[in-house]
């Protein structure tokens, strides 16, 4: 309950913004219309999400001694009609387990992560809204003029998604601590590429400016999504799927 004199605003969601930006990212007949990506991918993101929770809520001492290949295993999505191919399955499976190797090999082997697929909410008055993010990983940041260690994983970039998390992130961070990420990480696990960016070289302004117009750009674009393609029972199926481990 909130109190009669509690400001209420408005809630941006980051995986709203994911739904949005990749609404148009395929051509038809991709096997997924109410997001623009196929469900192969979608199915493979949320093994991903889920590989990575498994893998770090382990203590450090116990991730040094599992495989993370062996925990991608248990969560990888059967063969099924998703994938275009018998071929292709394997060739996906194989190369994110590759990448996800490579990055656990070397990431922050002997900490805890303060953040860990979790969903965290702050008001941005200035903008009149509340931005709500899922963060997959965050870390605690060695500089203390700097917040967090933030990481994302993608199974392929998206240009607009990636400079949309940014930005919502760099105005989470100033927001809830008063201060800047040290590196906002995002992976793309199909390509191998890896952009790691300086919170600090992410100029606030800016990033309040984008969130500003990004939050009236996906009003209007979820009024017409509702009005053109869905009804609600559809969004609530879709939403804790999306909300849980990402589109990408």
């Amino acid at each position: 309950m909130q109190d009669a004199g509690t400001v209420r605003y408005s809630r941006l969601n980051d995986f709203r913004m994911e739904h949005i930006m990749l609404g148009g990212a395929e051509m038809n007949g991709s096997g997924a219309p109410a997001t623009g990506v196929p469900r192969w991918r979608q199915q493979v993101q949320y093994a991903v999400g889920h590989t990575l929770n498994d893998f770090y809520t382990l203590q450090p001492e116990v991730r040094r001694e599992t495989p993370v290949q062996f925990l991608l295993e248990r969560r990888w999505p059967p063969k099924g009609h998703a994938f275009p191919s018998l071929m292709h399955y394997w060739d996906i499976k194989q190369a994110v387990a590759d990448e996800l190797m490579r990055i656990v090999a070397g990431n922050h082997t002997g900490e805890i992560p303060v953040m860990l697929y979790e969903q965290w909410h702050v008001p941005v008055p200035e903008l009149e809204i509340e931005l709500a993010m899922i963060f997959q990983l965050a870390w605690s940041s060695g500089q203390e003029e700097r917040c967090l260690n933030i990481q994302k994983f993608m199974v392929s970039g998206n240009e607009d998604v990636i400079t949309g998390f940014l930005h919502m992130a760099s105005v989470f961070c100033h927001q809830a601590y008063g201060k800047p990420a040290e590196t906002i990480g995002i992976y793309s696990l199909l390509d191998g590429r890896r952009h790691i960016f300086d919170g600090a070289g992410i100029p606030l302004q800016e990033s309040l400016d984008y969130v500003r117009l990004l939050s009236v750009f996906l009003e209007r674009e979820e009024h017409a999504e509702g009005c053109m393609k869905y009804g609600s029972r559809r969004n609530d199926r879709d939403e804790p799927i999306l909300r849980g481990y990402g589109l990408m």
